[in-house]
């Protein structure tokens, strides 16, 4: 399963990671900008590495608080995630159920490492229009190619698991992931973990 936890970690490429605005400067012309990303990725983060058939989630409405005068609407929620078998849980809150929903299935997936590096990025100061209120979103620069550093027969394993899971066999490929640790310990281990792999793939599902 170590496998398994680290590509669930693996940082999100700069395209997929949002900005928003936490604070403005006193003329508006700056704005302190902090990063996230959209549920969707979580979802995609899951369904890819995972398989969909392999987590579950599930959601608890906890507080319903109505607008009023100078009071926000403000919803709490509880999200209780699952991957294969593991559940961790944690409360989101929003504006609106929806976003409710959205911020407490992202902090759950916190919890199995998905979007965590985005707490290590430094909250940054950008150029903000206060007309239009539009900023300058930082750049970030792409994680290396983890495939390039890979050995070649890691990269052959992954290409097969990638179309195995497209046929729909990730609870199979998962348990020999398991029982290999990974890619296997020794290179006669890798070996026998890549035939296992391309038998898996000759089977009909």
């Amino acid at each position: 399963m170590e496998e398994v936890w680290r590509r669930l970690a693996e940082p999100f490429p700069p395209s997929e990671v949002q900005w928003r605005i936490e604070a403005l400067s006193k003329d508006k012309t700056r704005a302190l900008v902090v990063p996230y990303i959209d549920a969707r990725s979580v979802l995609d983060r899951l369904d890819q590495v995972v398989g969909p058939e392999n987590w579950s989630d599930q959601y608890e409405v906890l507080h319903l608080r109505e607008e009023g005068p100078d009071r926000p609407r403000l919803c709490e929620v509880k999200c209780r995630l699952t991957v294969y078998g593991v559940t961790k849980e944690d409360v989101g809150e929003g504006d609106s159920l929806k976003a409710a929903f959205s911020d407490a299935l992202k902090r759950a997936a916190v919890k199995f490492g998905i979007g965590r590096h985005l707490y290590r990025l430094e909250k940054q100061w950008v150029d903000h229009d206060p007309q239009t209120g539009r900023f300058t979103p930082p750049r970030l620069e792409a994680a290396p190619a983890e495939e390039e550093e890979k050995p070649e027969a890691h990269r052959l394993i992954d290409r097969l698991v990638e179309r195995l899971k497209e046929e729909g066999r990730g609870k199979e490929v998962a348990q020999i992931l398991i029982r290999y640790k990974g890619y296997g310990s020794t290179p006669e281990e890798t070996k026998r973990l890549y035939g296992e792999l391309r038998d898996l793939l000759k089977k009909k599902a």
